[in-house]
């Protein structure tokens, strides 16, 4: 046990360095919240139980971080930089569960912390850590049960699947996988198993609440992403597969994802000559990657949909490449190596991009991963020189992630309104009180941002296009000009259109049925 508590130890200290590394992005990196983030934040501004399109957990959790932090980018991230801390020391135990070497326990959770993957989750506010924890620490209580070969604690394990929830309800799956192992493996004792089930049902009821309040939106949101699959046989094959394997390397490094799908290859092949813990993490992750892959045939994926199956298929990984085969050992440590170089780059080139005396020659803004993120300090600083006063003005925007980005980086960070010009799906700010109840006869400031290539494209167009759809529902409407918010070696790629709009009628455009 000393030599478990020497390497818990020193991941300790590695998780420790890591997040001052994260501490330094936040606050010089320049990259700054993005659209969801944005989101989240304003959720966190208006505690509920439940919101539009996701349970509460991601509020109640950027709440938390503002509250010693204040509404900074800081507090938005801090609870991220605990998870970021929490969840590789999760994968080490879950490692340490499966009865693995305290070494290759060590390296697990050294993957999860500098795999693409472990780092946004230390960096970025959004819903995946928090279920992406309660998946890892469920499966600690499920597999130390196998090594042991006893029944898990059920009701353990629902609380974890309880507390999941309130972040994503794709947690549930974990009880099939809970179910088939005991059912065919070991003994299945119903009574309990059927009790955690219950307990974890609980995690609902925050959501349900709030939906029962408010015609059920959430549900309706799901269903409608669910039913955006094409149907007919002429675009069955409109998925985006290639792209969907190309984010699952991203999300684990390209390199440790190639050793990942060899260790899959020994799974099918050589499954009796596993134990039963490290079966369950491998089979368990296998099947998640495998059917959100065969999906992705079909229908378009987010590459984010399946990020809870990868701390198990990390341990499933570092069994095969440490106490499986000989020549494992190095291509692992070698996969971190290039995890932490590409998790560097991209965490600095925003910075690199901006300053031009940096940049040797000119890095395509495409491959900022964080194009989204940048140049809104610049924007609440433009709007303020545009003549804009939170004490007489209002901010509001044709799309729902450009009104949380004002309603953060404006000043005094009053919440901005969602008006929907182009009869796009409802959203969280459809359950806010509108622009007609709260802002008739006033003058707002309504702002528009696009990056390159529509900066190029779009914005001759939208200028004129924007003036006119505006006036319906102003008695004036003045355009403020083309506001840069991000140059890229000295060429603008990320601009601002924005109009002050004077005399609100109280007007609002017909009610969208679209979920």
């Amino acid at each position: 046990m000393l030599i478990y508590t020497r390497y818990f130890l020193l991941l300790s200290l590695v998780l420790l360095a890591k997040s001052l590394a994260i501490l330094f992005f936040i606050f010089f990196g320049e990259v700054g919240l993005g659209p969801d983030e944005a989101q989240y934040w304003t959720w966190s501004q208006d505690l509920d139980w439940g919101y539009y399109s996701k349970p509460a957990g991601i509020a109640w959790q950027i709440a938390l971080g503002c509250k010693f932090f204040g509404n900074t980018e800081l507090g938005v991230r801090f609870s991220a930089m605990i998870i970021g801390i929490a969840l590789p020391l999760a994968v080490y135990f879950l490692a340490k569960a499966c009865n693995l070497q305290a070494n290759t326990a060590f390296w697990a959770g050294m993957i999860m912390a500098f795999s693409p993957l472990g780092v946004l989750a230390s960096f970025l506010a959004i819903t995946d850590g928090g279920i992406v924890l309660f998946w890892t620490l469920a499966s600690i209580v499920i597999a130390s049960a196998l090594s042991k070969e006893t029944s898990p604690n059920y009701a353990f394990v629902g609380f974890l699947v309880l507390c999941g929830a309130l972040f994503k309800w794709q947690i549930y799956y974990i009880w099939i996988f809970v179910f088939l192992i005991m059912l065919f493996l070991f003994k299945l004792k119903l009574r309990p198993f059927m009790g955690g089930i219950a307990l974890s049902l609980l995690g609902l009821v925050p959501s349900l609440i709030w939906n029962w309040k408010h015609q059920w939106v959430t549900f309706r949101h799901v269903a409608g992403n669910i039913n955006a699959a094409p149907t007919n046989h002429t675009h069955m094959l409109q998925g985006n597969f290639w792209a969907f394997l190309g984010e699952q390397a991203a999300l684990l490094s390209p390199l440790l994802f190639i050793l990942l799908v060899v260790a899959f290859i020994y799974l099918v092949c050589k499954s009796k000559e596993i134990p039963w813990s490290v079966y369950f993490c491998g089979m368990m992750s296998f099947i998640i990657i495998l059917i959100n892959c065969l999906n992705a045939i079909f229908k378009k994926m987010q590459g984010n949909w399946c990020d809870f199956a990868y701390p198990s298929a990390i341990v499933f990984l570092c069994w095969y490449a440490f106490e499986k085969v000989s020549w494992g050992k190095p291509w692992i440590k070698g996969g971190v190596i290039l995890s932490v170089i590409l998790c560097f780059f991209a965490l600095s080139l925003p910075y690199v991009q901006s300053h031009v005396s940096l940049s040797a020659f000119t890095i395509p803004y495409k491959i900022n991963l964080f194009r989204h993120n940048v140049g809104w300090v610049k924007l609440g600083e433009d709007l303020k020189i545009a003549g804009y006063d939170p004490k007489k003005h209002f901010l509001f925007s044709d799309k729902y992630q450009m009104s949380s980005i004002l309603s953060f980086y404006g000043e005094d960070q009053k919440r901005a309104y969602f008006l929907n010009l182009h009869h796009i799906r409802k959203n969280q700010f459809s359950f806010w009180p509108s622009m007609a109840v709260e802002q008739k006869n006033q003058t707002g400031f309504f702002v528009v941002a696009e990056n390159s290539p529509h900066v190029e494209k779009n914005f001759p167009s939208l200028i004129e296009e924007y003036k006119k759809l505006l006036r319906n529902y102003f008695k004036e409407v003045q355009y403020l000009g083309m506001h840069p918010l991000f140059y890229n070696n000295g060429l603008l790629v990320k601009a601002a259109l924005i109009y002050e709009c004077i005399d609100y009628n109280g007007q609002e455009p017909k009610e969208t049925d679209l979920y």
